[in-house]
């Protein structure tokens, strides 16, 4: 089901979200598909997204993919020509994660090839990953077994999958989440 992203800004407006450093006017996500493992020990999600892109109209070839985040650790991007659900063959590109402002954290700069559709980001997030709440098995109602419910707003989706975080860029996604043995994701 189509889900919208957090974000502070107007929605369609057209301009630019002063509370994000993504480019949808150039360069915008149509949707993403998450294929995450849940690791309870470390506190963290580590696997790739996929996001499906589409220059706009009068963007040069060459304008760059820009994401939010906050934390992560990127492993690798990629890009490929067409729009398929799988890890691989992707073509790597130079990519760069810009020092953390204390109010937008990170901007992520992806560059394109002319005829990408699909850019694949590998990576991992912080154990202090503000939208990810992680409670030990005693603060659970049966206490035996952890829990980890994800808080996305207002600009805390950022710290658990990189996008372009704004109420003006909404996106429909899948996600395959892979949780230890005897547990359950649920969306």
């Amino acid at each position: 089901q189509p889900v919208t992203s957090g974000g502070v800004g107007k929605a369609g407006s057209g301009q630019a979200d002063p509370h994000s450093y993504g480019n949808p006017q150039q360069v915008r996500v149509q949707q993403f598909e998450l294929d995450l493992t849940v690791d309870f020990e470390q506190r963290q999600l580590k696997g790739f997204v996929a996001l499906n892109i589409q220059r706009q109209p009068g963007s040069p070839v060459d304008v760059p993919l820009i994401l939010d985040t906050r934390g992560l650790t990127i492993d690798s991007v990629g890009v490929r020509r067409q729009i398929a659900f799988r890890p691989e063959p992707y073509t790597p590109v130079a990519f760069k994660l810009a020092p953390a402002d204390p109010i937008l954290v990170s901007k992520l700069t992806i560059e394109l090839t002319p005829t990408a559709m699909q850019v694949l980001v590998r990576y991992r997030t912080s154990p202090a990953a503000s939208a990810l709440q992680w409670l030990d098995p005693s603060r659970t109602a049966g206490k035996k077994k952890p829990f980890l419910f994800t808080q996305s707003e207002a600009i805390h989706a950022r710290s658990w999958v990189p996008l372009q975080d704004s109420p003006g860029a909404r996106v429909s996604f899948s996600a395959t989440i892979r949780v230890p043995q005897g547990l359950t994701a649920v969306m």
